[in-house]
């Protein structure tokens, strides 16, 4: 039985959740096009967001590939490198 891939939503809602913890607010009000910024991360939390993530996913984010400032730009790379580890 083969696990179906994760879609860019599910990337997305579990991205969320993690970034929700973190600062402590609401996931509801975290969307797509919110900037980490604003929400409260600086440069620090955004890189624990990517190893929490690379854990949660079992992924490799290369530092070159971290160039990210919406919650959309984190689960899009996410998301293409699940993909790409899958195939």
């Amino acid at each position: 039985m083969t696990t179906p891939a994760l879609s860019l939503d599910d990337v997305s809602q579990a991205l969320a959740k993690m970034i929700a913890d973190k600062m402590d607010i609401d996931v509801s009000s975290i969307h797509a096009d919110s900037n980490l910024q604003e929400l409260g991360l600086d440069s620090l939390d955004t890189f624990d967001i990517i190893f929490n993530a690379e854990d949660h996913f079992k992924i490799k984010v290369p530092n070159d590939q971290i160039n990210i400032s919406t919650l959309h730009d984190v689960a899009a790379l996410v998301h293409k490198l699940i993909l790409a580890q899958n195939q």
